[in-house]
């Protein structure tokens, strides 16, 4: 693999101290580790190397990894979800959240300000709450199979919108390319989140499909 290219792939990723496993891609195997969530969709994964798809550790690792193969790969916190920082840690008053309704106990996830937090201890009055990512601090092991290669252009447009839009059904999409053309299908997408979704997916395009001009894109309801 090389930074550019457009893969399919499986993974398992676990908390290496633990054999946790925290994320994976394969429904059964979601089941079997106790982390199925039946509003998740379970498929093979398409990215584009080296675009930060996904974190960084596990992007670099697709570099020495071949179509086909399955590899495991350390990935230490500067590569996952960053070492623990201390200063992300805050302690609050129990009123505080009484008077809201809210009876936080140790392992709560609490959204403060828009920002998520998990609920460390409550005692004396007092909430210590947890801003870091759950899995920061943690050395990861991945499992990864690179299933193929993407080359069809339109795959590799769908790639694009897939990342770009997670919510968006890409097969009711119409996308063409004709005579050095695209027209890109975006139903449902609606001002003011469009226009911006139109120029991350036109910026991706010309990035990373260098044969199509940005003169060519256009875009239809």
């Amino acid at each position: 693999m090389k930074n550019g290219d457009f893969v399919e792939i499986q993974y398992i990723g676990k908390i290496k101290d633990t054999g946790k496993i925290f994320d994976v891609t394969d429904e059964t195997k979601a089941k079997q580790a106790n982390i199925y969530n039946e509003g998740n969709k379970y498929e093979p994964v398409k990215i584009i190397v080296g675009a930060g798809h996904v974190i960084r550790g596990l992007d670099e690792s697709l570099l020495d990894i071949e179509v086909g193969e399955t590899k495991t790969f350390d990935i230490p916190p500067e590569k996952g979800f960053g070492k623990r920082d201390p200063s992300l840690l805050q302690l609050m008053h129990l009123n505080d959240f009484k008077k809201h309704g809210i009876f936080p106990r140790a392992g709560l996830k609490i959204e403060i300000n828009g920002h998520w937090a998990t609920v460390r201890s409550v005692s004396s009055g007092r909430v210590k709450l947890d801003f870091n990512h759950p899995l920061s601090g943690k050395t990861l092991l991945y499992e990864v199979t690179v299933i193929k290669k993407i080359e069809d252009l339109n795959d590799k447009i769908s790639t694009i919108l897939k990342v770009r839009a997670p919510g968006i059904d890409v097969s009711s999409q119409n996308i063409t390319y004709e005579d050095d053309k695209i027209s890109i299908g975006l139903r449902g997408i609606n001002p003011p989140y469009r226009s911006s979704l139109e120029e991350f997916i036109k910026s991706d395009i010309l990035s990373y499909i260098p044969e199509i001009k940005e003169s060519s894109i256009t875009y239809l309801d």
